[in-house]
C-alpha cells in the first residue's frame, strides 16, 4: 500500500475513533461501544506498522538526495552530509 494511502487511511480511522471516544464519554458501560474502540485501535496499529516500511525508505530516499545533490536537509538526522 502507497504512503499517501495508508496516512489517508490512518486519518479516516482516527476520526473515527475521536468519535467513538466522545459516544463513550457519553456512555461509559457501553459495551458495543468498547468492543469497537478496542477494534479500531488494532486498526489504526496495524496502519500504523505497515506505515513504518514506507516512511524509513522516504527517510533514506531524502537522505540519498541530500548527500548526492549536496543540499544540506532542514531535518539533519535524515542527512548523510550534515
Amino acid at each position: 500500500m502507497e504512503l499517501q494511502t495508508l496516512q489517508e487511511a490512518l486519518k479516516v480511522e482516527i476520526q473515527v475513533h475521536q468519535k467513538l471516544v466522545a459516544q463513550m464519554k457519553q456512555d461509559p458501560q457501553n459495551a458495543d461501544l468498547k468492543k469497537q474502540l478496542h477494534e479500531l485501535q488494532a486498526k489504526i496499529t496495524a496502519l500504523s506498522e505497515k506505515q513504518k516500511p514506507s516512511v524509513s525508505l522516504y527517510q533514506f530516499y531524502l537522505a540519498c538526495r541530500c548527500h548526492c545533490t549536496g543540499i544540506h536537509c532542514v531535518e539533519a538526522s535524515l542527512c548523510l552530509t550534515y
